[in-house]
């Protein structure tokens, strides 16, 4: 096929794909509006559901359980409410640009070759049968990423998968339309780069998901090392790695780590102020972010005893 024939039938992709979110937006709406009534209801109604009785220990100690039943209850509603919000953000995100990279890979001892998006969360079909996109952080996603046409391979947590890649194609794709669209190599190919860092000028950082070079793809998905120093010269992509790192890491971890469990060091409160948006973009909580001087001076002033003899910027630190 032709250049205008093969953005043609992307197109028509895409248009599918954005009607099967319109669907899912529509779904999730009517659960929110179900669940938020319910919610109401059961902030009203929270006394009429809980037996008081405070004459014996007993009765006390049935009280205690009874209340914290309805609170409970109360608070597993209130967080699938705000599941249902941030997975309708993250649509919001999806429908404007579906995805930015396709593969083409056709494992070893397989027939058929399989067609795989690449985006910055997955999306199935509205049966749950087949995946329309793959989380940028999936394994398999990996391949778009580390490896140009040919041999290639990606690791599960049970084993590693060979192949071949077919063919590897970048999209530029903005409010559903296909802006640009080339097939290319290992590296990530230079106009759809200088797209995204024009798009890219802000007073805040953006998340470039689709220009993340083989390097930093090993930095972001590497878990074999309990200590990582990440080193470059100002510009080479260290923040974004760090920040596409934490997002990986609370994709891989999700049963086990969440943002709660995470603190991040900046060099300065404009600097925390520049990073905020990253997370965010990529579906992710924020994390705690301070200085690590502040940091210092809350330790100090909460737990630790300590007498500085050195001074910071003419005065002491504490």
């Amino acid at each position: 096929m032709s250049h205008d024939e093969n953005k043609l039938m992307e197109q028509k992709r895409v248009d599918y794909v954005v009607q099967e979110i319109n669907k899912k937006e529509e779904k999730l709406h009517e659960k929110s509006g179900s669940l938020k009534e319910s919610i109401v209801d059961l902030r009203k109604n929270f006394w009429d559901e809980v037996t008081v009785n405070l004459d014996e220990p007993d009765d006390v100690i049935e009280t205690q359980a009874s209340l914290k039943q309805q609170a409970e209850l109360l608070a597993e509603r209130e967080r699938f409410h705000g599941g249902i919000g941030k997975e309708l953000k993250m649509l919001q995100r999806l429908k404007d640009s579906p995805y930015f990279g396709r593969i083409d890979f056709k494992e070893d001892l397989e027939d058929e070759t399989d067609e795989i998006y690449i985006g910055i969360a997955s999306l199935m079909d509205q049966e749950e049968e087949n995946f329309l996109i793959y989380d940028w952080r999936a394994p398999i996603s990996s391949l778009y990423y580390d490896f140009s046409p040919g041999e290639a391979y990606y690791s599960t947590m049970d084993n590693k998968i060979t192949g071949e890649i077919m063919r590897k194609r970048q999209f530029l794709i903005r409010q559903g339309k296909i802006k640009g669209m080339f097939d290319t190599g290992v590296t990530i190919g230079d106009r759809l780069l200088q797209a995204a860092l024009g798009n890219n000028a802000s007073t805040t950082m953006k998340s470039i998901v689709t220009t993340i070079q083989k390097e930093q793809n090993k930095i972001i998905r590497n878990e074999h090392s309990n200590l990582l120093i990440v080193q470059g010269v100002a510009g080479s992509g260290k923040t974004s790695a760090v920040l596409q790192r934490i997002a990986y890491l609370l994709y891989r971890f999700r049963g086990t780590l969440n943002s709660n469990n995470l603190l991040l060091f900046s060099p300065n409160p404009l600097f925390s102020s520049y990073i905020a948006n990253v997370l965010p973009e990529l579906g992710e909580s924020n994390i705690s972010q301070t200085t690590f001087l502040d940091f210092l001076r809350e330790g100090i002033e909460k737990n630790i005893k300590v007498e500085y003899s050195f001074r910071t910027n003419g005065r002491n630190i504490d």
